[in-house]
């Protein structure tokens, strides 16, 4: 639940730092079959150096890493860095880096594969395309990952959006990502700076009891932007109609990867 991309306000960003203990344990990784697919289309090798923007607790660098690939991270968060590290450790080849990919210098032309997992929208417009392809190497690639919400037939699922929507005021309502994907595509394509944009979906389920489901939504800059009464009330609803309905819900995730390579 969120609004357009487009009219996304970047100062939320900050917010993920104050629930990284939430985003650990809650958020959910990306299907494997999505990340063979990067690497796939990405032609790495074993010797191929990847940025990762905006690494969080280390969600998607973990199954890049255990792969051996020499991965170096960028985010914010101290607090999501400590995380990060801390799945990772079995990985040395990881390295992580505090701070904004705008403002972290990074060595041009180095990177074989630039990759961002649900953060890359954090990234002020003006330099988030243009750098990346600096940090590329000749034909190099970049990959967007993000779990949207899916179609499911879960009966739950539309009890609990109704419900959230009236709590929240109308601030949280469910949506449909097919504008935020046009506007990657868009931006991704008239910049002049990519060619052989590719767009690859993969569904997956993942069930929630009240608990999880509420930890989950602490996760989300939208709601963690609400007045603390609000959130409250959000949290609160969210338990009453999981328990009230069998306890459980499947929610459908639809993991896309937009793809593309240095022009």
């Amino acid at each position: 639940m969120k609004g357009k991309r487009m009219t996304i306000d970047r100062r939320r960003g900050a917010l993920f730092e104050a629930s990284a203990f939430d985003y650990d344990i809650y958020r959910p990784s990306y299907p494997l079959e999505v990340i063979r697919e990067a690497v796939s289309l990405s032609n790495l090798r074993s010797s191929s150096r990847l940025l990762e923007i905006g690494c969080g607790t280390g969600k998607a660098t973990l199954p890049f890493a255990s792969r051996g690939f020499m991965i170096d991270c960028i985010d914010p968060g101290k607090r999501l860095i400590d995380f990060a590290r801390q799945n990772c450790r079995a990985w040395p080849n990881a390295s992580f880096t505090r701070g904004t990919f705008e403002e972290v210098r990074l060595e041009p032309r180095y990177y074989d594969l630039v990759y961002s997992a649900q953060a890359f929208h954090w990234v002020d417009p003006g330099i988030r395309l243009r750098k990346a392809a600096d940090t590329l190497v000749e034909h190099g690639f970049l990959a967007l990952l993000y779990n949207y919400p899916g179609k499911t037939k879960d009966r739950v699922v539309p009890l609990l959006n109704d419900a959230i929507e009236e709590a929240s005021g109308g601030m949280l309502k469910a949506w449909d990502y097919g504008d935020e994907i046009a506007d990657w595509t868009r931006e991704i394509g008239s910049s002049g700076l990519f060619r052989g944009i590719r767009l690859l979906r993969h569904q997956w389920m993942q069930s929630y009891n009240a608990e999880r489901y509420t930890g989950l939504f602490r996760t989300y800059s939208d709601f963690l932007s609400l007045p603390r009464p609000a959130r409250r009330k959000v949290l609160q609803r969210i338990r009453e109609v999981i328990q009230g309905n069998g306890g459980s819900l499947c929610r459908s995730y639809d993991c896309v990867l937009i793809h593309a390579q240095k022009a």
